[in-house]
């Protein structure tokens, strides 16, 4: 094998005659001559670990909740735990091998690639080569100038370990050893949940199966969305839509009922929703019922100017406990449409980073005489 990533293997020891024996039925025969070429060691600047499939074998399918009869071997674990192992299908009377990967930290398991060569190219290609955003949130690069580069039998771990609505922060990694940590996880959250090929998660909660739950009857509920019968504005962009609401809805009070996520929660009908599970999210129906929600365009020449704060109020009921290192309210794009149907708007705040400011909204803006701070 000639792949640009595995120029810098760092080989631990060779694979054993009695280990490739007893795999080379079980594994395609290119991941046999890989073994025998390489070894175990590690590759892509130590993000990828090649392992001995005995050494994870029973954890991972003790932790993994399977609904299909191939018995997955596991072959790489990464330097944040996750680990990749091939399941094999017959198809038109043939033996195929594809990649998974089973992802502990956000209890998710995923198919992954069709085959070895469809890995090794992707990771060549100059999307994917020195970064790992396709594995983690967490860049390896950040977390080994913060903590160093983990050892083959490491990797980086949570501490508290996630949740599934836990947010990732560099600040909480530590260096931990592999097996023990993988090992905690799965006994604070369970097995891991599968994920069908069409994407689909199966309606399964680790072991058990969940019983729907009928749809609740909220009696004179004030977040029912009403049409309001008179000429309403009208948005392409819902980031702009936001920040014209925490104007009326939460500086002038104009727009209501004001909308409160806790007893929002306590309103949705088809379920409660538990802030303190999902807050760390985005919450779905807060966002829906914001990109329904009808505004008078009789209320538009009390917009004058849009101060964007990370604290403002609107954002807190969307993404209750949302942290603001990201870009995720940032306003990145507005219309001529949009911002025609507010002549008294001469100023606007933003709370962009310089670089998620593009060329095309400040000149739009300037398009319609509205004032930019940044």
């Amino acid at each position: 094998m000639d792949y640009m990533v595995l120029n810098d293997f760092e080989k631990l020891s060779d694979v054993s005659p009695e280990t490739i024996k007893k795999y080379e039925d079980k594994l395609p025969s290119e991941w046999i001559e890989f073994w025998k070429a390489y070894g175990y060691g590690s590759f892509m600047n130590g993000y990828f670990r090649v392992i001995d499939p005995d050494v994870y074998k029973d954890f991972y399918k003790e932790s993994t909740l399977k609904l299909y009869k191939q018995e997955p071997v596991p072959v790489i674990v990464t330097a944040f735990g996750d680990i990749i192992a091939f399941i094999t299908t017959f198809k038109d009377g043939k033996l195929k091998w594809s990649l998974e990967c089973a992802y502990y930290r956000y209890m998710r398991n995923n198919f992954f690639l069709p085959s070895l060569d469809h890995f090794f190219k992707g990771l060549c290609s100059l999307e994917a080569y020195g970064n790992e955003e396709q594995y983690t949130f967490i860049k390896y690069s950040e977390a080994v100038d913060k903590l160093g580069e983990p050892e083959y039998d490491q990797c980086f771990g949570y501490d508290p370990i996630l949740t599934k609505r836990s947010k990732e922060k560099l600040s909480d990694l530590r260096i931990v050893d592999t097996k023990d940590y993988l090992k905690a996880v799965f006994e604070q959250n369970g097995r891991i949940e599968d994920l069908m090929p069409d994407g689909k998660t199966i309606d399964v909660s680790y072991a058990a199966k969940k019983e729907k739950k009928p749809k609740r009857v909220i009696v004179d509920n004030p977040y029912e969305l009403k049409p309001i019968n008179e000429p309403a504005l009208k948005f392409d962009n819902l980031n702009f839509k936001l920040c014209i609401i925490q104007v009326l809805m939460y500086e002038k009070e104009l727009l209501k009922p004001k909308f409160d996520i806790y007893e929002f929660a306590k309103c949705y009908p088809p379920r409660e929703i538990n802030i303190d599970d999902e807050g760390y999210d985005p919450i779905k129906p807060a966002i829906e019922y914001f990109k329904k929600l009808e505004i008078p365009s009789s209320l538009a020449p009390e917009i004058e100017e849009i101060i964007m704060d990370g604290g403002d109020d609107i954002y807190g009921q969307i993404y209750p406990f949302w942290d603001g290192e990201d870009d995720y309210f940032d306003l990145k794009r507005v219309s001529d449409a949009e911002l025609s149907q507010f002549p008294n708007l001469k100023l606007i705040q933003l709370i962009n980073s310089p670089e998620n400011l593009s060329k095309t909204l400040i000149s739009r803006l300037k398009k319609h005489g509205i004032e930019i701070k940044e």
